[in-house]
């Protein structure tokens, strides 16, 4: 069935018949996950606050468990029961495969690793192709490979069902993750020849929605936020940017969940956009390469001229998503500034830089925030109104992944390695057994060089160093 989308022009979206065991109460009924069982958590708002968090570590006290990582992959960490899961891509007998894997997370022994496909298509040698980050529902494992498909898993590794993503990738890859809703697995697949939302029935993988994209790559998640009473359905699920690939400016758009409808869109995104967009109470803050604004998010159409109600000329970041925590919103460049603003103005509260560059995005929890460099240092501040720092602690490994954070932990993929940091409690601690696969896969170090000013670089023992206290 096409549909068109009320106040979108001509733009259009394809809707299943819904024959698949999905109801229209779980739409309405559907609350956000407790874990961080997707890309940063709950509704992607990469913040928990629920209990203390790790302030500082060192060789020898703080860190539970390190463990090899087989391959090479920059997607982070979720956290499901007693289980861990990543995504990597592993060289094996028949060449580069793609591969999710089920670490225990009381001592980080492997529980599984199952190779769903070979790699497909071309990628950034910075992206590579296992960026997205794995999606649960409790039951089944999601992972999206871009060109490769979209893969279904139950808790054991075993392969449930695969779905096929339309167009042909990228030349840089994808890096946009699975995003779980109310029965739903939403997949964001875009290149140059064609770009898709797509929506799958999560248990058998059937197709439910799929809505056209205009644009030419996207490398965003999905940011669910509720829509509150002003119509539309009670969530609304934000899309950060669309690409021309001519410099123009694209849009922050808002889909129905349920449907794939279009709500509405606001003009503003730079023409390549990396970063998840930030729901900030009723507005969503897109940021994307230095383009920063707000827009208050109960609209219908093209909402550019009624409701933006701030913008920042600069301060936006190319890659790392920011956070919106305690009534501010706190965002991070890719060259280390990390600024502070009020929400309802954009106003900045303070401004700092910090040493490295930065590809993981901020998370947050505890009155802290964490900030993870490339060169593998974890720079802890306050969350408030004038910057304060804590502590800076340093692996010895090149850190590209977004942390996860779940039950006191703070879960850090490195290059080659995975740490889980924080307090025991009742938990078992045993040393991580190493994890080996069938041959080796280039390390991104052979490829690119850390820059001159890091202050750690990676080594083949992995592990963390001294930490600063500032």
């Amino acid at each position: 069935m096409l549909a068109v989308c009320a106040g979108c022009g001509d733009r259009w979206f394809e809707a299943g018949s819904l024959e698949s065991a999905i109801t229209n109460d779980q739409f309405t009924s559907w609350q956000q996950p407790s874990e961080w069982s997707q890309w940063r958590g709950g509704v992607l708002g990469g913040v928990v606050d629920d209990r203390p968090l790790p302030t500082e570590w060192r060789a020898g006290e703080g860190l539970l468990w390190e463990v090899e990582i087989p391959g090479r992959g920059n997607s982070s960490p979720v956290v499901v029961g007693d289980g861990v899961l990543l995504t990597s891509e592993v060289s094996t007998a028949a060449g580069d495969e793609l591969a999710v894997i089920c670490i225990d997370r009381f001592d980080g022994s492997q529980r599984w690793l199952t190779n769903v496909a070979m790699t497909r298509g071309r990628t950034h040698q910075k992206n590579g192709f296992a960026s997205a980050t794995v999606a649960s529902d409790g039951e089944r494992v999601f992972a999206g490979f871009g060109a490769a498909g979209l893969f279904c898993l139950n808790m054991a590794g075993e392969l449930v069902w695969k779905a096929e993503l339309p167009g042909d990738g990228h030349q840089w890859g994808s890096a946009s993750s699975p995003v779980l809703f109310a029965g739903l697995v939403i997949q964001l697949a875009e290149s140059p020849s064609e770009s898709w939302l797509l929506a799958f029935d999560a248990r058998t993988g059937r197709e439910v929605w799929r809505t056209h994209r205009e644009s030419r790559g996207c490398w965003t998640t999905p940011v669910l936020m509720e829509r509150g009473a002003s119509g539309g359905g009670d969530w609304q699920l934000v899309v950060n940017g669309t690409s021309s690939d001519n410099g123009q400016a694209g849009f922050v758009i808002a889909y129905e969940p349920s449907t794939g409808r279009e709500l509405w869109r606001a003009r503003g995104t730079s023409d390549i956009v990396c970063p998840t967009a930030i729901v900030a109470d009723d507005q969503v803050i897109s940021v994307s390469n230095n383009a920063v604004f707000a827009v208050g998010a109960d609209g219908l159409g093209d909402v550019t001229t009624s409701h933006v109600r701030w913008r920042l000329p600069s301060g936006g970041a190319y890659v790392p998503s920011g956070v919106f925590y305690r009534n501010r919103i706190y965002l991070i460049t890719d060259g280390g500034v990390v600024t502070c603003h009020r929400p309802d103005s954009g106003e900045t509260l303070w401004r700092k830089r910090f040493r490295g560059t930065f590809s993981a995005s901020l998370v947050a929890g505890d009155g802290k925030l964490y900030a993870v460099s490339e060169q593998g240092d974890v720079q802890v501040f306050e969350a408030g109104d004038e910057f304060v720092s804590l502590a800076t602690n340093r692996f010895n490994d090149r850190c590209l992944a977004t942390p996860a954070i779940s039950s006191g932990q703070f879960l850090v993929r490195g290059e080659s390695r995975l740490y889980c940091i924080g307090s025991a409690g009742d938990q078992r601690i045993a040393d991580a057994r190493p994890i080996s696969a069938d041959g080796a896969v280039p390390s991104p170090s052979d490829r690119q060089q850390p820059l001159e000013d890091a202050k750690a670089t990676p080594n083949d023992a992995g592990g963390i160093s001294q930490n600063d206290n500032l």
